[in-house]
């Protein structure tokens, strides 16, 4: 009996390992740990005898702390990638000679430099006047250039918001999947990878905040504290997005077509980016 329970349960541990390497490559698998127990012992004459291990649970190798930390880390890193594209966009439009103001100065100051040697010229006067207008054409360029990068962000912000809300849609159904069980311990580890993994996907977004109950189960808040900008509230997810009557059609609001409320304390990540670039 003993090693009939032996190999029973090393069976499942060793299905256990093999769906660890199985899922090496898989985003946002946890490895798991099978977890063994000796079962209840026999009582023989005066003395109680072992009967053998039983295969108790499977539980996901988790660590809550690190887990926050790469949320973290993450929506920093996020910042950074929409601040420097269009940073290094603006900084090449300035810098170009056919649209940039330098060269437009330069001819500007060195026909102004000339007319004041020979104020009575009127080939100077000509030069004098075309330099001129090639600064106020290049002024007109250069805001159309910048317009049109204001405008491509304005864009990627409304995309970023949509891809948000797709996510906290997602995590609002997984919350109802885990009012199931009644415990952690008792969750689905696929599940609860999940819910990890579409965490994570949220910071790239804004910087987060998050409370879970006793059986996993998460709400998510975009803003300073859990009571401000809560997006998804246990199992109900609430959209961003634009108010209709923003006059800049920046101003982010929660559930921008119900009973709207402001976007309070909003930061970081890729959509946080582009806010501190526009």
């Amino acid at each position: 009996g003993i090693s009939s329970s032996a190999v029973a349960a090393y069976q499942r541990a060793l299905g256990t390992v093999s769906n660890n390497i199985a899922n090496v490559s898989t985003e946002g698998y946890s490895r798991q740990t099978a977890t063994l127990q000796q079962s209840a012992p026999a009582k023989q004459a005066n003395m109680y005898l072992g009967t053998g291990v039983l295969f108790s649970s499977v539980k996901r190798s988790f660590d809550t702390f690190a887990e926050s930390n790469l949320r973290n880390s993450n929506t920093d890193l996020s910042t950074q990638a929409p601040l420097m594209e269009y940073t290094q966009r603006v900084m090449d439009i300035m810098g170009d000679k056919s649209v940039g103001l330098s060269s437009a100065l330069d001819t500007f100051f060195e026909a102004a430099g000339s007319l004041s040697v020979d104020p009575a010229s009127g080939i100077l006067r000509t030069g004098f006047l075309r330099a001129t207008e090639g600064v106020g054409s290049r002024f007109a360029e250069l805001s159309g250039q910048l317009n049109l990068v204001a405008t491509e962000t304005k864009q990627a912000l409304e995309s970023a918001a949509g891809q948000l809300n797709t996510l906290t849609e997602q995590l609002a159904l997984v919350n109802q999947q885990l009012t199931k069980a009644p415990s952690l311990d008792g969750q689905p580890p696929e599940l609860l990878d999940r819910r990890d993994l579409i965490l994570r996907q949220l910071s790239e977004f804004s910087r987060i905040k998050t409370s879970f109950t006793s059986n996993g189960i998460v709400s998510v808040s975009l803003g300073a504290t859990m009571k401000q900008s809560l997006v998804v509230d246990g199992l109900k997810s609430r959209p961003i997005g634009f108010a209709p009557d923003s006059v800049s059609n920046l101003d982010m609001v929660i559930d921008p077509f119900g009973n709207s409320e402001p976007l309070a304390g909003a930061s970081g990540g890729t959509m946080g980016g582009m806010n501190t670039f526009i």
